[in-house]
């Protein structure tokens, strides 16, 4: 629609007015400044403004200068700034003059919209904390609209001040100016504050008393003298010391009850890691981006010069590194420290600590100094964790810089009239996220971690409802674990019980392959090769290694590994030892053969043999899984890696260690592999190691054809299923498949057996991205009108 308009300053021109319609990541990122400066650069009038779900622009001007400014805003976006859609209405021009910034708009009606997640503190604000003559010097708040804390720090919606803990750090003159200015990159930025006006940070000893000195200079000298601090962060408290004191590492291991589990490193910056590190591009911009995980990345030789790789991540190739994503980060670096330990502030096993109170009683015992601020954490998110396999970067912990960021799903058809339901899903008992959805959008919670424990469940219940305010969103399905011993499922059955909801048990490994689906948009049937730990599985049985063929909906069990026992139960999780007992019993079928080796490997547990000798042949029952995680647990013992896990998946991880790195083997005889009857045989694959152990082959070849062996074991049971169903697609999926020598050569031969292969990359392949595996089945099963075993209840 268009008209004649008589400007002013102008001859009578053709006038066009649209309203646009703006979805993604475009709130709480600088988009309406962004819009703002390029409505003026290309003459465009009218005004912008955020309404939940989407920012609303009206735009008018000649017709080739709108059409050009449409596609500006798609190609000049720039940072954090992600636009999904535009949609475009026309309407009549009105010879409205000059564009203008509206305050938010709420109409009260829940719809979608995107909450932003934190970001890093970005170049420019890093330079002017350096700069003596900017007001900004030295502030360890300082942010823009390009960065700085969003979902931790917000507690409603739209994203504004004043629904952020900033509301309680009114502007100064000086901001308020920055605030209004549409060409200053502070231009509407809603955590901006400086030293006259914003937070501020005090150290105190661990009895809460305030040192009275300069506080950088001070946590340098702390830091040098091997002293461990705990520093209130963006979404936390962490734990730090200096990497290059042996003895602070050692203290920090000690008091906080972790021999081995492997710590994070912050570096000063990326120059550091590319002197220290051998990165890609593809790592660096991981490292680098706005969402600043820790990345798992290969040290070079001259890192000993500076850390003792061994002790920060013992028996492990790769670090886990970041590099300062708060603007209070690099006040921790003095000039000769090049990394310092950077690791969650908790008791092992609990959520990280939030607010000053808990950490000052969590956190005694174990941190000397306590680095505070004022500004209040709203809900806590601990660091994300990532790597890069074959140049596609892999979640392993989604949190800080990715939640709650939405991610599309794909959703089942509806009849006109009917609106697709929303749903919670709650995830599951480890490495906990929840997810809720709403329309073809599914919002992941931060990493909650485990809810065994009435702490864990205090996080968990938190958590729901901070992210359920936000969205605004009372769920019309639950879906969670059928596993009868889960706290969350608990969780999710009361919230059944309270109203008119309908919930869906969905099975552990079934939701592990539909995350995967989801992520990639996957409805047709796939085969789902899911390697896990354990789960609960549709016969009652503890699953773990898994063939399946299915689809969002329902899945048939094509091909499983092997049940074995599982002597003391959760015992063989922390002796691995107890495992390879299982493999040789199973494979030699022979008591005393078996008590032989065990002798041979294990001399120090002797007095356990018979103990477990009595579950294996059956004089005491013993819980049987098909469990890809304790295969690899028994074959890390009986290689003499790992014989006791101090942390989950110790013997797992420092296995795939010793077979990441081996070369020049591609012609080496492999263990045999065989699948009888639907069930993957590990008695080959058992004899294959005993023989090599005979013949002293080194290790580190044994490691890779263990895992050349798991390789053949999926493509053969994928093959299977493919034989038996006609389907060519296959999902990956479950935490084993974080190892990177599994997944780059499973993937690869897969791919040469003509299957297409789809990986997690959004949200882990762990047990934190099964609660969307479980949305959107749910929704999927509501729309067919299917349920495994019943709707309401297990």
């Amino acid at each position: 629609m268009d008209r004649l308009v008589n400007r002013e300053d102008s001859q009578t021109i053709d006038l066009y007015r649209y309203r646009l319609f703006v979805k993604g990541i475009v709130q709480g990122v600088g988009f309406r400044p962004f819009i703002y400066r390029l409505a003026h650069e290309q003459g465009i009038h009218g005004y912008v403004f955020n309404q939940l779900g989407e920012v609303i622009i009206e735009g008018e001007g000649p017709k080739n200068k709108l059409e050009s400014f449409i596609n500006l805003i798609q190609r000049e976006k720039k940072g954090p700034i992600k636009v999904e859609s535009i949609h475009k209405t026309p309407l009549e021009p009105t010879g409205e003059q000059g564009f203008f910034l509206y305050e938010s708009k709420s109409d009260g009606q829940a719809r979608n919209f995107a909450i932003p997640p934190d970001m890093a503190v970005c170049p420019d604000c890093l330079e002017d904390m350096e700069n003596k003559e900017s007001r900004y010097y030295q502030y360890p708040f300082t942010s823009c609209t390009n960065c700085g804390p969003r979902y931790t720090v917000t507690h409603n919606l739209p994203y504004d001040r004043h629904y952020t803990s900033m509301v309680d750090f009114p502007f100064c003159e000086e901001c308020g100016k920055e605030y209004g200015d549409p060409l200053n990159r502070r231009f509407h930025a809603q955590t901006i504050a400086c030293p006259q006006c914003g937070p501020k940070v005090s150290l105190v000893d661990e009895t809460g008393g305030k040192v009275s000195e300069d506080w950088v200079i001070m946590v340098h000298h702390f830091l040098r003298d091997g002293k461990i601090l705990a520093v209130k962060g963006i979404g936390g408290f962490h734990l730090v010391c200096d990497a290059g004191n042996q003895d602070a590492v050692h203290k920090l291991r000690q008091r906080k009850h972790r021999p081995r589990k492997p710590f994070a490193l912050m570096a000063k910056g990326i120059e550091e890691i590319e002197q220290y590190f051998h990165i890609t591009p593809r790592e660096r911009d991981a490292l680098t981006g706005t969402e600043a995980p820790i990345l798992l990345i290969q040290p070079g030789e001259s890192i000993k010069n500076r850390v003792n790789p061994e002790t920060i991540a013992p028996g492990i190739n790769r670090l886990g590194v970041m590099i300062p994503y708060a603007p209070l980060h690099p006040f921790l670096f003095h000039e000769d420290v090049p990394f310092l330990i950077v690791t969650s502030g908790n008791k092992s096993g609990q959520p990280i600590a939030r607010t000053n109170e808990e950490a000052l009683v969590d956190l005694q015992g174990i941190a000397d100094y306590f680095l505070l601020h004022d500004r209040e954490i709203m809900i806590r998110a601990d660091d994300s964790v990532a790597q890069v396999v074959d140049e596609k970067l892999h979640l392993i912990r989604r949190s800080r810089g990715y939640v709650p960021e939405e991610i599309l799903i794909p959703t089942p058809p509806v009849d006109d009239k009917e609106t697709l339901p929303r749903v919670f899903a709650s995830g599951g008992e480890m490495k906990n996220a929840l997810c809720l959805t709403r329309e073809n959008r599914a919002y992941m919670s931060h990493h909650i971690g485990e809810v065994d424990c009435v702490e864990g469940m205090g996080s968990y219940t938190q958590a729901y409802g901070h992210i359920s305010h936000l969205l605004q969103l009372q769920p019309d399905l639950i879906a969670y674990d059928p596993h009868p011993g889960y706290y969350v499922s608990d969780f999710a059955r009361e919230l059944v019980s309270q109203g008119e909801i309908q919930a869906f048990p969905v099975y552990h490994h079934h939701a592990h392959m539909v995350s995967c689906m989801a992520e990639h948009h996957l409805t047709d049937p796939v085969i789902g090769c899911i390697l896990d730990g354990t789960g609960y599985g549709r016969d009652g049985q503890l699953w773990g290694f898994e063939i399946l063929a299915g689809d969002c909906v329902d899945f048939e069990r094509m091909v499983q590994l092997q049940p074995l026992p599982l002597p003391g139960g959760e015992a063989s999780i922390r002796h691995p030892w107890m495992m390879t007992a299982v493999l040789l019993y199973e494979t030699l079928q022979e008591k005393e053969a078996t008590l032989q080796w065990l002798d041979r490997l294990f001399p120090s547990q002797k007095d356990k043999f018979s103990l477990v000798m009595a579950q294996l042949d059956g004089t005491i029952p013993a819980v049987k899984a098909s469990s890809g995680g304790r295969l690899f647990d028994g074959v890390s013992a009986l290689l003499g890696i790992c014989t006791e896990s101090s942390y989950e998946g110790e013997a797992a991880i420092l296995l795939g260690e010793k077979g990441a790195h081996c070369s020049g083997l591609e012609g080496v005889e492999l263990y045999p592999v065989q699948i009888k009857e639907g069930e993957t045989l590990i008695h080959g694959l058992v004899k294959g190691l005993l023989r090599d152990l005979e013949n002293s082959i080194p290790l580190e070849t044994m490691a890779w054809k263990f895992h050349m062996a798991v390789r053949e074991m999926v493509v053969a049971g994928a093959q299977l299923a493919r034989e038996k169903t006609g389907i060519h697609t296959v999902v990956l999926s479950g935490g084993v498949w974080n190892n990177p020598t599994l997944l780059h050569h499973t993937r690869k031969k897969l791919e040469g057996q003509g299957f297409a292969v789809y990986t997690n990359e959004k949200v882990p392949a762990g047990d934190g991205g099964i609660a969307l595996g479980q949305a959107v089945s749910a929704l999927w099963r509501w729309q067919k009108d299917v349920s495994i075993g019943s709707r309401t209840s297990d």
